[in-house]
């Protein structure tokens, strides 16, 4: 039997929708500063992110996931076993009662079911599940494309909230004279990402800022959002990807967390830059206001990147393996640097979470040079990725 195929302009438009829906979903309860206290639960320690002593996860978090894989679904259904997120869809609440957040299409099930996570408060339980069920929440139509792709072949991948840390303690601070925050809510990001089940590659991508700026009449917030088709031969960005650089420095974005050895060396020839979430940092890239994200532990994951990937590779660029590359003694005599970049897979089942980790660390671009610079610069001061 023919696999059935799909329009790639209407899987964009509704990832693009269901990125908004997440934004407007992840301001409600950023907007509830009472309510956000008690949404907090501590993650299990299997679940937990190597990086971090603390790694939360939210009911926002889960409901965002569950919203995007429902929505998905029902205008797709032959996706829907190879959506996959970061978050389980159990949650516990302050009673200590197990929940599993599963949605009908009932907004008065789901009204129900997070009335009960939030203890009773009906109030906003209603205005989550308005949210959820709503079909108002579209958007202008986003690109227009006779291009067909087998939905046999598709893979999804999901971060709901990503920089969940910046997202919980609320922070708003200004912009540095690169227009790039450090930390706070405009790093917290809906990250999205189609992929390519055989090849591993990443073939659509939406982020999306839901803090992206607060209005000082009405102190609501306004979520931006950027896209990328990288599917032979559509290659089309959106326009909030196409502004020009006025930089004239050379810039790489790092965590705070990185090696002294490792920054010490980076800043001899480039501009240091630390912000909060790994889907911020790439967008960074893709947005032109720093050249490299580079990263030499192996703290992401493909819900991470997958989205992001999406956004460099139509500019020319990707998300190559940070261990891989350095271990090429003659990069520019290799002619294989693009073959060294993340390929995407789906879960199985009982498969451990670490099989969906970039171990090792990664190196997101725009361009093949700005790698091979950095990565002879790290040879010549003989950096060893393996310390």
């Amino acid at each position: 039997m023919a696999s059935e195929s799909i329009l790639l302009s209407d899987l964009l438009q509704c990832l693009v929708e269901c990125s908004q829906k997440a934004a407007k979903i992840a301001q409600i309860f950023r907007d509830e500063n009472d309510l956000f206290q008690l949404l907090v639960e501590e993650k299990s320690q299997a679940e937990k992110n190597k990086r971090f002593v603390q790694d939360f996860k939210t009911l926002a978090d889960v409901l965002v996931q569950e919203t995007i894989k429902r929505d998905v679904g029902q205008k797709f259904p032959s996706l829907t076993s190879n959506i996959h997120g970061e978050e389980q869809n159990s949650f516990q609440n302050s009673l200590g009662e197990s929940i599993r957040v599963e949605l009908t299409d009932s907004k008065e099930d789901t009204a129900t079911l997070l009335s009960k996570v939030l203890d009773g408060r009906d109030q906003i339980a209603t205005s989550l599940a308005l949210v959820v069920h709503s079909r108002d929440l579209i958007c202008e139509n986003q690109y227009s494309s006779s291009c067909l792709i087998p939905a046999n072949n598709i893979g999804i991948w999901i971060d709901p909230i990503d920089s969940t840390a910046e997202f919980i303690h609320g922070k708003n601070k200004e912009t540095d004279d690169l227009g790039i925050q450090h930390y706070g809510l405009k790093c917290v990001c809906v990250l999205i990402g189609a992929y390519e089940l055989q090849s591993g590659k990443p073939i659509l991508g939406v982020v999306n800022q839901p803090f992206y700026n607060k209005e000082t009449d009405t102190s609501q917030w306004e979520s931006k959002y950027f896209w990328s088709i990288n599917c032979d031969p559509e290659f089309v960005t959106s326009d909030t990807l196409q502004s020009e650089s006025q930089r004239e420095e050379r810039v790489i974005v790092l965590s705070s967390s990185e090696s002294k050895e490792l920054q010490d060396i980076i800043s001899t020839k480039y501009r240091i830059v630390h912000t909060a979430g790994a889907g911020y940092k790439s967008l960074l890239v893709a947005c032109k206001k720093v050249d490299l994200y580079v990263l030499s532990q192996g703290t992401t994951y493909f819900w991470d990147t997958c989205g992001p990937h999406a956004l460099l590779s139509t500019q020319g660029g990707g998300i190559v393996k940070f261990d891989e590359v350095m271990n090429v003694t003659d990069i520019r005599n290799s002619g294989g640097l693009l073959d060294k970049q993340i390929k995407y897979f789906s879960k199985g089942e009982n498969v451990a979470i670490d099989s969906f980790r970039n171990a090792n660390g990664i190196i997101a671009f725009r361009n093949v040079e700005d790698v091979i610079e950095l990565i002879e610069l790290l040879h010549e001061r003989e950096y060893m990725s393996n310390k």
